[in-house]
């Protein structure tokens, strides 16, 4: 299992150089408890709690270690530290995801610490982040309920056989690699690659697909014509 560290921005993605030795995610319940006449205590489920994640790690000045998981895209610590910098002061939420497993959320960037260690130009860090959910107000208007009760939709969904590209199909790459939807940091060049996509921009940007390995493993953003679904 090869698990990457990522976050997402305005169609930038970057991954995080050198994988925490833990990270975890915290999930609560607020279930509450109440006691109700003649039933004793109920416990009333509600929704759980927003997530929270926190990991420490380092930023490599050079690329030096075998176990740096970005050496193809290599960027220093200033590059990531501008990065979290940005997105916090712009207070918006950040796609958080860990390849390879379930986490993937919407989170705000809680807290973010940095500094240097033992004369070493490499930068140590904390970070910590909370799930986002938008907070979305829906109105609902009330008519006669008899002449307006919803009807069963039949309508199915249809499958990909018109060969649209969309997350999880499974295609065929000739194109060169994108750090980003926008075109920065090009890398290797792919020719006749089967991969599968998992990130697909619909706002008009040059490269706007996303495309990973079968087995999940990211490489990077390519243009519409380097792709062919199968």
């Amino acid at each position: 299992m090869s698990i990457g560290i990522f976050m997402e921005y305005r169609g930038l993605l970057i991954q995080f150089p050198i994988n925490p030795e833990e990270l975890k995610v915290k999930k609560e319940g607020s279930n509450e408890t109440k006691e109700v006449v003649k039933l004793g205590e109920v416990n009333i489920a509600r929704e759980t709690k927003l997530a929270t994640v926190e990991f420490e790690s380092f930023l490599p000045e050079r690329n030096i270690y075998p176990f740096i998981r970005t050496k193809n895209q290599f960027e220093g610590p200033k590059y990531y530290i501008d990065f979290i910098e940005k997105v916090r002061n712009e207070k918006k939420p950040i796609r958080f995801i860990v390849s390879d497993t379930g986490i993937n959320f919407m989170a705000l960037i809680e807290s973010f610490e940095y500094g240097y260690k033992f004369g070493s130009n490499d930068v140590n860090f904390t970070i910590s982040l909370k799930e986002f959910r938008e907070v979305r107000v829906k109105e609902v208007k009330v008519t006669n309920y008899d002449s307006n009760r919803p009807h069963r939709s039949t309508e199915n969904n249809r499958s990909n056989s018109s060969g649209k590209v969309t997350p999880g199909c499974t295609v065929i790459v000739n194109g060169r690699l994108h750090r980003d939807s926008w075109g920065r940091g090009p890398g290797m060049t792919l020719r006749n690659y089967k991969g599968k996509i998992n990130f697909v921009k619909t706002d008009g940007r040059k490269y706007p697909y996303h495309v990973t390995e079968m087995n999940g493993g990211w490489m990077g953003w390519v243009t519409k014509e380097s792709v062919r679904v199968i």
